[in-house]
């Protein structure tokens, strides 16, 4: 089973887990936005990159939390 499917899915491994797509999705267009800014304007200003990302993980992080006892058995 691939590393990918496991870590967006349930903890049956097969149920597709709306959360940890959005926090996928949230990291990549993080990054993508952080590295065009790097691009276009020569620097990265690694605090506000830091706290966005520490922003982006808690609050998904919550929120899967939050729904805990609603994923799928095993």
């Amino acid at each position: 089973m691939s590393i990918l499917t496991q870590l967006l899915s349930g903890k049956d491994n097969s149920t597709q887990d709306i959360g940890r797509w959005s926090w996928a999705a949230s990291i990549v267009g993080l990054h993508a936005f952080a590295a065009a800014n790097w691009w276009h304007a020569g620097s990265l200003d690694l605090v506000a990159y830091g706290t966005s990302v520490a922003a982006v993980v808690g609050a998904h992080s919550a929120a899967i939390w939050a729904k805990k006892s609603t994923e799928p058995g095993q």
